[in-house]
Formats: structure tokens, sequence, C-alpha cells
């Protein structure tokens, strides 16, 4: 097929956003594009990530970057920030995924990302963690899965969706760094991936409230002095025992 025109882009959203809506199925949709001139797995891909997108769930197929940014922007116009998050969130997931596959990095749609990025008001400090996870030692499950891990923990959109829910008080020790240290320990806290490396799949998508949960740097290091991770219950526990004998 041809170059993928604006027109041609803004064609695309308008079909995935009517096979998201239930208006027409996924093959009416494709069959539609290729009358337009894409070829037939151009069209599934664009639609498909338009679902991804919209429902803020990770995906393993590419678009080039002018359609990275007409989508976000459309999104960002007829979702509004709620509805960039979670493409945003999407996204980013989808970056993780590219670039741990291809080992090569993504550029010009991460900088469309950062731009947009910025429209939800992101206050997120940047925050140093521990290496929890250890990439260097010999996981069954492979280097790429820790990295996401690690990866997920950080990202700014799942990490501000999670302590919306939260709160920034640790959910082990109800540590709150603003209420010890004033100022500085604003908007401080870590953010602990819940699910087991071996759990993760190609696809997984992460859900900030169910696989997030806030937790303080002393809590972290303790979750993750066993392998597999002590759950959050197990490390309230043991701190119960030691407080109450």
């Amino acid at each position: 097929m041809g170059k993928i025109t604006k027109k041609i882009i803004q064609e695309t959203y308008e079909i995935a956003k009517q096979v998201f809506q239930e208006k027409i199925s996924l093959k009416e949709g494709i069959k539609i594009l290729e009358k337009i001139g894409m070829n037939k797995n151009t069209a599934s891909d664009y639609i498909y990530n338009y679902l991804n997108l919209i429902q803020g769930k990770t995906f393993t197929r590419t678009t080039n970057a002018d359609a990275t940014e007409y989508y976000l922007e459309k999104i960002h116009q007829e979702n509004g920030k709620k509805g960039l998050e979670k493409a945003l969130l999407a996204l980013s997931q989808h970056f993780d995924y590219y670039e741990d596959k291809t080992g090569s990095k993504v550029k010009t749609r991460k900088d469309i990302y950062n731009k947009y990025l910025k429209l939800i008001d992101d206050k997120t400090d940047n925050i140093s963690y521990p290496d929890e996870v250890d990439s260097a030692k010999n996981y069954l499950e492979g280097k790429v899965k820790t990295t996401l891990v690690n990866s997920y923990e950080r990202n700014p959109v799942a990490r501000k969706k999670c302590i919306e829910h939260y709160g920034l008080n640790c959910q082990v020790c109800e540590f709150n760094f603003k209420e010890k240290f004033g100022e500085i320990g604003e908007n401080f806290i870590h953010v602990h991936h819940r699910i087991e490396i071996s759990s993760i799949k190609k696809e997984y998508s992460i859900d900030p409230i169910k696989d997030l949960i806030p937790v303080c740097p002393n809590c972290h290091s303790m979750i993750h002095k066993r392998n597999p991770a002590y759950s959050i219950e197990e490390i309230k526990e043991i701190l119960k025992s030691k407080v109450y004998g």
C-alpha cells in the first residue's frame, strides 16, 4: 500500500471508534479501510491499537508517529483527562514490550507520549528505587519480565492512579513522608507491583488499583527479601508480631 496519509489516519480513527462502540464489526471495519487503500493487516493493527488505547490495555502492534499523536489528541478531546490517562497507560506498556522484544529504543513516539503526559498534570516526584528485582539473577521467566515489573512500579500514569485510590500512606506500616518530613516528603512513596513475575504474560495489562500498592521504601525492601516476594499481608503479620510480641 502507499503512504498512510493524515486523511487515512483520520478515517481509521473513526472506523476504530465505531468498532469499539459495536456499531460495526471488526471485519466490516477492516473491509472499509481496505477500500481506501490500507492492506488488511495494517487496517487490523490500527483498529486493534485504538481498542487498546481507549481501554488502557497494552498492545503489541505498532502505528506510526502521526497516527499515535492523532489518536491521543482525539481521545483527549472526546474522553477528557481520564481517557487520556488510559491511553497513555496503554502506550507506555506498549513501549516497554516493544523495546524489550526488539532491543531498540522508541524515540519519536516517546516524545509524543511525554508531550501528552504533561496534560494530565502529573506531579510524580523522581522516586529512587532499590533494584528490588535483581535482573542479574537467573529467573526462569527471563530478564524481560523482571524489567517490566520495575517499569510498572515507576510508570507515572499507573503510579498516579494507584495513589489516587490508596493515598500516600504505606499500606503496610501507615508511614506518611509528608507527616514526618514536611514539604520534602510531599508525594513521596514507593509503589509495589503485587503480581508475581511468573504471572506476567506477553500482552499483560496493568491494573493500577489491583496490581499496584503504595509502600514505604523500608517495607518495599522487606517485601523483596524473599523470592518469590512476601505478600503485603505477610509483611503486615510479621510487623504486627514484632510490635505486639
